[in-house]
C-alpha cells in the first residue's frame, strides 16, 4: 500500500526495509546466474555430447527469449502492476535456472535457457518500482542496482569453473548457481510493495506479437548469417519476416489505443536520445566481448598480434573487466552530481574511445591490454548506470514500465547488431593458412576498434545534446504524473 504526499513523493508502506535489499539481491544473482554458465560451456558439451557449435545455441536462445519477454513483460506491467510481473519474472528465471541444472536432455537445457529470458526483465521492473515507491532516491537506487548486476556477472564467470573444480559434478555445479534465485523468487512477493496498474489500460496483443516475429526474425537472422553466411536462404529468409514485422508493427502501433510502442511519449518526454545512446554503448560493450577473447588468447610469436593468454587468464581479465563495469556504475551518481549527466555520459565515452584508439598500437603485454579494457569497461558502467536514471526521470509514471523495457530491449538488438557486424569484419579478414587452417589478420582488430571508437565518438556528442532535468509536466493522457526527483 502507498500514500501519496506530495506531487512526485510517496513513502511505501509495509515491509519496507527490505524492498531496496531484495531488488539489490535480485540483480546480484541475477548477474551471478548470467556469468555463471559461460565458463561451464565445455563441460554442458561434454556431458550431453553435443559439438561446439550447437553450444552456441544456448546463449542465442536466451537472447532471444530476453528481447521478446522484455516488451511483453514491462506492456503487462503498466496494466497489472510492476510487482505482479517482477514476481512472475523472478519465478520464470529460478524456473530456467533450475532446469537448466537439471535437464537431462540437451533440448530440455535450451528450453531452461528460454524459460531463463525473463531474467532480462528485472531491472526494467525494478526501474518502474522505483519510480512508484523511491522517487527522490530512485537515480541513485538504478546505479546501485547497475553495477550490481555486472558485480554479478563478475563472480559468476569467476567462481563457476572454481566450484565445478571442487564439487566434479555439472548438475550440482548449475543448481548451487540456481539456489539464491529460487529463494528470491518467493522472497519477492512478501517484500516488495503493491503496485497498482491501470485495468483500463487495453493490452496491445497484435502490437506485442508483430514486436515479437519481428524481433524473433531479426535476431535469428543475424544469428544464422554468422554460421550460415549472409547469402545463406535462412539468414536472408529470417530477415526478410523481421523488416516485414517491424513495418507491420508500425502500422499497428499507429492505430493502437495504447500502443506498445508510444511515439508520442517518446517524442513529449525526450526520450529518443537516451534511447539511442543506450543502443551505441550496448553495441560497444556487447560486440567487443568476442574480439577481446580472440585479441588475448592470440600468439603474438604466431600471429603477430594478441597476448598469448591462456584461458584462465581470460576468465580473469573477464571477471576483472566486468569489475570495473561495476566500480563505474558505483560511482555514476558521484559523477554525475560534479559534472552533470550531459558531460558526464559524453567524458565517458571519449575515455572509452580512446581505450579503443590505443588497442590499434597492438600491445602484447597482457596487464596493458587487460588495463585498457578495464578503462573501457569502467566508462562503460558509467553510462549505462547514468542512462537508465534519465529514461525513469523523463518517463511519464503511467508508462514508466513499458519505455524501461523499450531501453533495455534497444540494448539487447544493439548488442545483435553489434556481434552480427563484428562477426562480417573478422570473416573478411579471415584467411587460409599455408596448412589450410583459416587466420584472423589484425587488421580485422583495427577496423573493428576503429568502429567501435567512431560509435563512441558520435555517442558522446549526442550525450551534449540530453540537456538538464525533464521539468515536471503533463504526460499524454495522465492527469497527475508524478516526477521523479535528483539523486540524494
Amino acid at each position: 500500500m502507498t500514500t501519496p504526499t506530495s506531487a512526485g513523493t510517496r513513502t511505501a508502506r509495509g515491509p519496507a526495509i527490505l524492498f531496496i535489499p531484495t531488488l539489490i539481491a535480485l540483480e546480484l544473482f541475477g548477474g551471478l546466474i548470467q556469468g555463471w554458465i559461460t565458463p561451464l560451456l565445455g563441460e554442458i558439451g561434454t556431458h550431453y555430447t553435443v559439438p561446439d557449435g550447437a553450444l552456441s545455441w544456448i546463449l542465442t536462445v536466451g537472447l532471444l527469449s530476453s528481447a521478446v519477454s522484455v516488451p511483453f513483460m514491462t506492456m503487462l506491467a503498466d496494466r497489472f502492476g510492476a510487482r505482479r510481473l517482477l514476481v512472475v519474472a523472478a519465478a520464470l528465471t529460478a524456473a530456467g535456472s533450475a532446469l537448466i541444472a537439471l535437464a537431462p536432455t540437451f533440448p530440455l537445457l535450451i528450453l531452461g535457457a528460454v524459460v531463463q529470458g525473463p531474467v532480462a526483465a528485472l531491472l526494467p521492473l525494478e526501474m518502474a518500482l522505483l519510480k512508484r515507491h523511491r522517487p527522490a532516491s530512485a537515480n541513485r537506487v538504478v546505479g546501485i542496482l547497475v553495477g550490481t548486476l555486472t558485480l554479478g556477472v563478475a563472480i559468476g564467470s569467476l567462481t563457476a569453473g572454481f566450484v565445478m573444480e571442487a564439487v566434479g559434478s555439472l548438475v550440482v555445479t548449475q543448481f548451487i548457481g540456481a539456489v539464491p534465485l529460487i529463494v528470491l523468487a518467493i522472497a519477492v512477493g512478501f517484500t516488495v510493495p503493491p503496485t497498482p496498474g491501470d485495468p483500463a489500460r487495453t493490452t496491445d496483443w497484435a502490437g506485442a506479437t508483430t514486436f515479437a516475429i519481428a524481433l524473433v526474425g531479426i535476431m535469428y537472422g543475424l544469428s544464422s548469417g554468422t554460421s550460415e553466411g549472409w547469402t545463406a536462404a535462412v539468414t536472408i529468409g529470417c530477415l526478410a519476416v523481421g523488416a516485414v514485422g517491424l513495418i507491420i508493427f508500425c502500422v499497428v502501433e499507429a492505430r493502437a489505443a495504447n500502443p506498445l510502442f508510444d511515439v508520442r511519449v517518446l517524442r513529449t518526454a525526450r526520450l529518443g536520445v537516451p534511447l539511442v545512446l543506450g543502443v551505441l554503448v550496448a553495441m560497444t560493450m556487447f560486440g567487443s566481448q568476442t574480439p577481446t577473447v580472440l585479441y588475448l588468447s592470440a600468439d603474438p610469436a604466431v600471429d603477430g598480434y594478441g597476448t598469448g593468454a591462456t584461458v584462465a587468464v581470460v576468465g580473469v581479465v573477464f571477471a576483472l573487466t566486468a569489475l570495473c563495469s561495476s566500480a563505474g556504475a558505483f560511482l555514476s551518481p558521484l559523477v554525475v552530481r560534479r559534472l552533470g549527466v550531459p558531460a558526464t555520459i559524453s567524458a565517458s565515452c571519449i575515455v572509452m574511445a580512446a581505450g579503443m584508439v590505443v588497442l590499434i598500437t597492438a600491445p602484447t603485454n597482457v596487464v596493458i591490454v587487460a588495463a585498457l579494457f578495464g578503462v573501457t569497461a569502467l566508462g562503460t558502467g558509467v553510462v549505462l548506470a547514468a542512462l537508465p536514471a534519465v529514461v525513469i526521470d523523463r518517463a511519464p509514471e503511467e508508462a514508466s514500465a513499458t519505455v524501461s523495457g523499450l531501453y533495455n530491449t534497444g540494448r539487447t538488438l544493439g548488442g545483435s547488431l553489434a556481434g552480427a557486424l563484428v562477426a562480417a569484419i573478422i570473416t573478411a579478414f579471415t584467411h587460409p593458412a599455408s596448412d589450410g587452417v583459416p587466420t584472423t589478420t589484425f587488421a580485422a582488430f583495427q577496423v573493428v576498434w576503429i568502429v567501435f571508437a567512431a560509435i563512441l565518438v558520435v555517442a558522446a556528442g549526442l550525450a551534449l545534446t540530453l540537456g538538464g532535468r525533464r521539468a515536471p509536466c503533463a504526460a499524454p493522457a495522465a492527469e497527475d504524473p508524478a516526477t521523479i526527483g535528483a539523486a540524494s
